[in-house]
């Protein structure tokens, strides 16, 4: 064994070793470097002044220059390192330019892995070639192999860069060669960032939108039973207001000494009292029940006030019986009518038409007509005449307006008169009254 230039030359049966104590590798030479004989005995070497090595063998003696040796092994062992293979899916895949050309390869959505072959141009010293490689982005770790191992394969891949590092040892086992390449995998629309941050966005303002729809269902839902609640308030008072007219018609009958149409009002006010208490106590009623209660009403005030005025009803309905209504808010229109508008005539009697007329399937209008002194002068007389001050008008106003919150359609009550130019113009008093029907909840539920 003999060193120069930092390097050991050891004798061994299979040739002569050189060791590289920096990298801790060995060349060996032998029949294939042009060596002669093979097995050298030991102790059987020689260094020259001039630097000329001798080594004795069976079969003779070789002799060299190491700094030759050296110089010839790095010129003539060198090689390029190359991609000579590139697949997707296992698939070739073929470019513009040959792949070992290449510094980028871009991949379309969904390519997500790929597989190449490296080769270093030494055929002569093939087999003593090492290569390692890494994928930065993926792993920093080099991944050793030899020749016989030159494929490597990556999959599942996010979309991404990536850069491919690879390099080669030489014949002397020393880190020479290497090679670069630049691997784009494109994502899908989804897999993009600014795709990312608009479904956050979205979902964001999804989170949001059904809080605040939350909250404001909440607010409806309270705001509806709080009409409910108001809507019953309103519903008893008109019990009360009904029953004191009433009996303020049962005093009068009393006070004028008409004992016999006292006992028939009373029996007939029993009768109309019970429908009216029972209809206000639904939301709905039947249409024919509330008709039947508003010519018991009519009937029982002609009683009381026979001289002022006569009536008649008109219905233009089909399919009454379908029907059910909003029970309570006709008669104190009626009442109105007779107690403000024909009750205030002094030379004649007058006149009260109550016409029904179906609109659409949410509402019937209701028209109650009298030719009474009409709302001005009623208005002036009101303070004259006797009677309670009515408050019957003011509560179905205000149930029109919450049933028209609660059911979203929009219900009026109005008032004119009829015949603006005369002394006594009469008033028209239109009203929308809420209706359920039957008919349309059979043919929905038919279809569903």
């Amino acid at each position: 064994m003999k060193q120069t230039n930092g390097h050991l030359w050891i004798s061994t049966n299979k040739g002569i070793s050189m060791f590289n104590p920096a990298s801790r590798q060995f060349r060996n030479f032998g029949k294939t470097e042009g060596m002669l004989i093979e097995e050298f005995d030991l102790d059987a070497y020689y260094l020259a002044p001039d630097g000329e090595m001798f080594f004795g063998g069976v079969g003779g003696m070789v002799r060299f220059y190491p700094d030759s040796v050296e110089k010839y092994s790095t010129d003539r062992n060198g090689g390029k390192l190359l991609v000579t293979d590139f697949k997707v899916s296992g698939i070739p895949r073929y470019f513009e330019k040959p792949i070992y050309e290449l510094e980028t390869v871009k991949l379309d959505p969904g390519e997500n892995n790929f597989q190449l072959t490296l080769s270093r141009l030494d055929f002569k010293n093939s087999e003593k070639i090492k290569y390692r490689y890494r994928l930065i982005g993926n792993s920093d770790l080099w991944i050793e192999t030899d020749y016989r191992h030159r494929n490597i394969n990556y999959s599942n891949l996010v979309p991404g860069s990536y850069n491919l590092e690879i390099e080669a040892t030489n014949n002397f086992g020393n880190w020479d060669s290497a090679h670069s390449l630049l691997v784009v995998i494109s994502p899908f629309y989804f897999q993009t960032w600014w795709f990312k941050v608009l479904l956050i966005l979205a979902l964001a303002f999804v989170f949001v939108a059904g809080v605040i729809i939350y909250n404001r269902q909440i607010g409806l839902k309270a705001k509806q039973m709080q009409n409910q609640l108001k809507l019953e308030s309103l519903r008893g008072q008109m019990n009360p207001h009904f029953i004191f007219n009433a009996l303020n018609s049962v005093n009068y009958f009393i006070s004028n000494n008409d004992k016999i149409s006292a006992n028939s009002y009373i029996s007939d006010f029993s009768r109309l009292i019970r429908s009216i208490l029972n209809n206000l106590s639904h939301d709905f009623i039947p249409f024919e029940k509330e008709l039947e209660s508003i010519r018991d009403y009519l009937h029982l005030e002609h009683l009381r006030f026979s001289d002022k005025f006569n009536y008649e009803i008109n219905i233009e309905i089909e399919n009454q019986g379908q029907i059910s209504v909003f029970p309570g808010l006709v008669q104190p229109i009626i009442e109105n009518a007779i107690w403000h508008g024909v009750r205030g005539l002094e030379e004649r009697t007058g006149l009260i038409k109550v016409s029904f007329k179906t609109v659409d399937g949410q509402k019937i209008k209701c028209i109650v007509e009298d030719d009474g002194i009409g709302r001005k002068q009623a208005e002036i007389s009101k303070n004259i005449l006797p009677g309670k001050k009515s408050h019957g008008i003011g509560i179905v106003s205000e149930r029109l307006k919450i049933i028209s919150e609660i059911r979203k359609i929009q219900y009026k009550l109005t008032f004119e008169d009829i015949s603006p130019n005369l002394q006594e113009p009469g008033t028209r008093a239109t009203i929308d009254l809420p209706i359920q029907c039957h008919i349309l909840e059979i043919a929905k539920t038919e279809l569903i």
